[in-house]
């Protein structure tokens, strides 16, 4: 085809293209067509073909249309139909397909060209692509639409100002949005500053100033109150336009109905308040943080806790408070979950304000606002170091049950769902031959033990791991490594889920294969059991699981004298004493119905018997292959003669009382005389210092032995129960405060520093004050003896809100560890154990003060920290709530004013009267002697001594006893003072010396200086 003459004409006649109408057409950037009269495409431009992609030929052949779009080719035809009709130009935008199949938006136009007649000869027209244009024009049409939408959407309101008129103008959306009637506002400044409220005039003005001046963009929060004075909140937003000289013009802008979101933020405000409120009353510590992570709130119990102050705590400061080894894990871990926003748990350790570090647990969930918007993080902070202790110790607990569990005779298998076998013990390689190397999973164990059977048996095995805190038994048959084949009784229990999740069961095997063979060698001597039984001197029976008696031996029938045929199940009741009736048959009831073994003592009366004798009655069941009891055997013992027996041993028990106490007399005598002779030396040798400092060890050695022995025999009547408490209501504060005193010599002479804290109001308790005073003496003893010079020891008194009165006794001695901690009451339990024993003591001092506490209805417990770290021995005792001041006894007052008392002394240990009688007389005090009991009474009547100190052992006839009572009841003037001097300080001692008459009871040996102290009173100075 020659496309040249084609474009150039349409037909003979026509008249073509010109060549410089096509040159023209090539250079222009528009795509440029020409036609025939009739409309037929004859000439293309090559931009149009190079946009296309068509060659001359297919846009000739095909027509423009092939390259419109579908949605554009109908009107695209119509439009140029019609403009062919009527001869006439047309225009119209339409999409063009561009060789990549892309369309582009384009304005075509054509021209007609007519000849001299008017007759349409020629078309030429132009695409031009204004694709771009439409683009804009239809994101200006979209951008206005999402305006229009976004005011709406935001409840926002367009308004104009012109300045020079001062008109406010408001479209009607405006005025729907802030409830305002369009014919109560005019559009003036007036109108609109009448709108807003009082309290916001001022404010508001002034930034509007601000903006007019350009200080500022204009934005501003008020409130306008309606015509039905209901008030709203607005945002109010404009930009100032200006003239050439930069002065204002108009201000346009926006405005907001934001009511709702003050009331949010006035609700949030309250929130805060009460959240504040509540987080400080927390008994854990809380905190809060911003978005940017830093902290914004930590509440009372932090502050409490740290030390720290509000300021040291905020921001990022409560970092400062983590244990130095955990800083950086928890730093690093803190922005981590930030930057992700997800809860959080850490464990770390968090310095207390003494500078303890306490093991704590942190939680944390993200803060999100109504919209979803991330706000920070609230957290709490939990002490756990107890739970951290308790954790090891289940760890090691955990350490003792694997080695158990390895070291237990019995074949044990752990393991785990996904087949894996986790471990075995060495019994059940022992005993199956096979090692976890050849057995690694349940598949190899049951392939190499089962066999054939491997199938049914891994079906159970696999049941297993489903169960939910029960255990499942069962016996099968296994083949070992050796070929032989053995019964195991399997019981299986789950154990848990490891780390990974899998389940555990541990499977523990029982090796019966003997046990069944006895089981048959049983049946078969079942027969023999009779002849046995009847050839044992005790009582044989045996029982029907229902409990009832189906058999006894011939040793019943001889004592009951029944024959066999007439026995029944219940026949054993008649010959049951009636006062064990009761017990018996409930004791009997109870392990017929659980299976629990039976043993009980009883008295039955048989006719042979003179009288009912004691027998000791024990029987066990005996249980079938599914563990249902089948047969009880049983037993009874003739204890009579047993019982008797202990009868005996408490009697001798009795008299290990009486030999202690002798014992503590004969120990105690002997001391007197000592101490007396060393008080005697330390006077006379005050320039010699090695007979002061031997002297000195004499003493404390006397001191030492003499509370051994108080400790050795108050332990035990303590633990028989034989201290009898003489409680009156006691001042607790006053009671602490005189033994603290009492002992601060003996603690400032180990180089220790005492230190009371008492409260200033009475705490009362109803105790025995004695007893009391002992017990604050032994704990302190127990700190003096513990602490090293230089240390210090705190004697604490406070009351808790469960009505009790705390004494704490705190020294900052070598302290305890766990272990001794859990036995430091027990008697003769002893922190230190080597050779040297540098501490002493026999280990009773603290299970005496346990004893004691426990009569008076306390308790005691021991506290530390661990080795080094000292001890506090806390001591509780419950209070008396009604509390009247005791009325102690008065100390006996002094008859005479002399300085020099007559003192007799009734002493029969010659060494001891002697040697006290130097001693009083050294102290200005004149003194007698009388070695017995009526060389005493004669010598009172006749010295008519003031003060008698009277040993109780006298010979002679008459003991201490009878010569208190002597000189009672002698006519004439009596003794002002009559003091008991013993080695018994027993309670019963101590009623009879009072029911003597005695004023007062002092154990041997006595202390010189106490002694000395009382007799002070009966001779004052002057």
């Amino acid at each position: 085809m020659d496309v040249t003459s084609s474009i150039c004409g349409c037909g003979a006649g026509d008249p073509g293209v010109e060549p410089q109408f096509r040159l023209l057409a090539e250079a222009l950037p528009q795509l440029v067509w020409g036609a025939c009269g009739d409309g037929a495409c004859d000439y293309v431009n090559g931009r149009w073909r190079e946009y296309t992609g068509l060659s001359a030929e297919q846009a000739m052949g095909a027509g423009l249309d092939v390259a419109v779009h579908p949605d554009d080719a109908a009107r695209s035809a119509a439009a140029r139909r019609a403009a062919m009709k009527a001869g006439a130009a047309f225009e119209l935008e339409l999409r063009l397909r561009r060789r990549d199949g892309v369309y582009r938006w384009f304005l075509g136009r054509a021209e007609p060209i007519k000849d001299a007649g008017g007759r349409v000869v020629r078309w030429f027209g132009t695409a031009t692509d204004i694709d771009e244009r439409k683009r804009a024009e239809e994101s200006l049409r979209v951008s206005e639409e999402r305006l229009r939408l976004a005011l709406a959407g935001g409840q926002l309101g367009a308004w104009e100002w012109d300045l020079p008129s001062g008109r406010i103008f408001w479209p009607r959306e405006t005025f729907a949005l802030l409830g305002v009637d369009e014919a109560e506002f005019s559009g003036t400044l007036d109108d609109f500053t009448k709108l807003i409220h009082p309290d916001d005039k001022a404010a508001a003005w002034a930034r509007v100033e601000s903006a007019l001046r350009g200080e500022t963009d204009y934005s501003s929060e008020f409130r306008i109150v309606g015509a039905g004075g209901e008030v709203r909140w607005l945002h109010n937003r404009a930009l100032v336009l200006r003239d050439q000289e930069g002065q204002p013009l108009r201000m346009t802008g926006v405005v907001g109905d934001i009511t709702a979101r003050k009331l949010s933020e006035l609700s949030l405000r309250e929130s805060e308040a009460r959240f504040r409120n509540m987080a400080d009353h927390a008994p854990v510590m809380i905190w809060v943080t911003g978005p940017d992570a830093s902290c914004t709130y930590l509440n009372r119990r932090w502050y409490e806790f740290t030390g720290q102050t509000e300021a040291a705590g905020l921001g990022f400061g409560w970092l400062e408070a983590v244990h130095p080894a955990d800083h950086a894990a928890v730093e690093e871990t803190f922005w981590r979950v930030h930057e992700r926003r997800e809860p959080f748990r850490l464990d770390y350790r968090l310095r207390r304000e003494d500078g303890v570090y306490r093991w704590c647990i942190d939680r944390a969930s993200p803060r999100l606002g109504p919209d979803g918007e991330f706000l920070g993080y609230v957290g709490s902070v939990i002490d756990i170091t107890e739970r951290k202790e308790a954790e090891l110790l289940l760890r090691e607990s955990e350490e003792r049950f694997r080695r158990a569990v390895m070291a237990t005779p019995f074949p044990i298998m752990i393991h785990a769902d996904d087949g894996q076998v986790i471990g075995i013990n060495r019994a059940w390689t022992e005993l199956s031959g096979y090692t976890l190397e050849q057995i690694p999973t349940i598949a190899e164990w049951t392939e190499r033990a089962y066999g054939a059977r491997k199938g049914a048996v891994r079906s159970v095995i696999d049941a297993l791991y489903g169960m939910q805190g029960k255990s499942r038994e069962g016996d099968y048959t296994i083949t070992t490594a050796s070929g032989e084949t053995r019964t195991w009784v399997f019981s299986s229990a789950p154990l848990g889920k490891d780390a990974s999740g899998r389940r555990l069961v541990i499977s523990i095997a029982h090796d019966i294969t003997e046990r069944e063979r006895i089981d048959r060698a049983l049946r078969e001597s079942e027969a023999k059991f009779r002849q046995l039984a009847d050839a044992m001197p005790q009582i044989v029976w045996t029982a029907r699981p229902d409990g009832d008696i189906d058999y006894y031996n011939r040793r019943w029938h001889e004592l009951a004298g029944i024959a066999e045929a007439a026995v029944t199940g219940e026949s054993w009741h008649s010959f049951l004493h009636e006062d064990d009736r009761e017990r018996v048959f409930g004791a009997w009831v109870h392990s017929v119905a659980t299976g629990a073994p039976y043993e009980i003592e009883h008295r039955l009366g048989f006719p042979t018997a003179r009288e009912h004798r004691w027998y000791l009655c024990r029987a066990l069941p005996v249980r079938g292959p599914s563990g249902d009891v089948v047969r009880w055997y049983g037993t009874c013992t003739d204890i009579h003669d047993q019982k008797c027996a202990e009868a005996a041993l408490k009697e001798a028990d009795q008299r290990k009382d009486d030999f202690l106490a002798m014992l503590a007399h004969e120990l105690r005598n002997p001391l007197g005389p000592i101490r007396n002779a060393v008080e005697v030396l330390q006077r006379i040798a005050a320039q010699q210092p090695s007979l002061v400092r031997a002297c000195g060890v004499i003493d404390r050695q006397v001191s030492h032995m003499a509370r051994l022995v108080d400790d050795l025999l108050d332990v035990s009547r303590v633990g028989r129960g034989k201290v009898q408490l003489r409680k009156e209501r006691c001042e607790l504060s006053q009671l602490l405060r005189q033994t603290a005193e009492d002992y601060r010599s003996t603690l400032e002479a180990n180089g220790l520093r005492l230190e009371l804290e008492l409260p200033e109001e009475p705490l009362w308790v109803y105790g025995d004050p004695t007893r009391l005073a002992q017990v604050f003496s032994n704990v302190l003893h127990n700190a003096c003896k513990f602490t090293d010079a230089g240390g210090r020891v705190t004697a604490a008194l406070s009351a808790t809100s469960e009505g009790s009165a705390v004494v704490r006794v705190r020294d900052t001695g070598i302290g305890m560890d766990p272990a001794m901690l859990a036995r430091v009451f027990e008697p003769f339990s002893q922190a230190e154990r080597s050779l040297e024993r540098s501490r002493g003591g026999l280990g009773l001092g603290l299970a005496l003060v346990k004893g004691l506490v426990t009569l008076h209805g306390g308790t005691v417990s021991a506290e530390s920290q661990g080795i080094g770290h000292g001890t506090e021995m806390v001591v509780h005792l419950p209070l008396e709530r009604t509390p009247e001041p005791s009325c102690g006894r008065p100390a006996p007052s002094s008859r005479r004013q002399s300085r020099s008392l007559r003192i007799l002394i009734i002493e029969d240990n010659e060494d001891a009267a002697q040697s006290l009688q130097a001693l009083l007389t050294m102290n200005g005090y004149r003194v007698e002697i009388a070695l017995s009991g009526p060389a005493g009474v004669e010598a009172a009547r006749s010295f008519r001594p003031e003060v008698i100190l009277c040993d109780i052992g006298l010979p002679g006839g008459m003991d201490g006893y009878g010569v208190a009572r002597a000189l009672k009841g002698t006519v004439g003037v009596p003794p002002s003072l009559m003091i008991a001097l013993t080695g018994y300080g027993q309670e019963d001692d101590q009623r009879r010396v009072r029911e003597a008459g005695f004023d007062m009871h002092f154990i041997k040996p006595i202390d010189p200086g106490s002694l000395q102290k009382l007799l002070a009173s009966f001779a004052p100075q002057g």
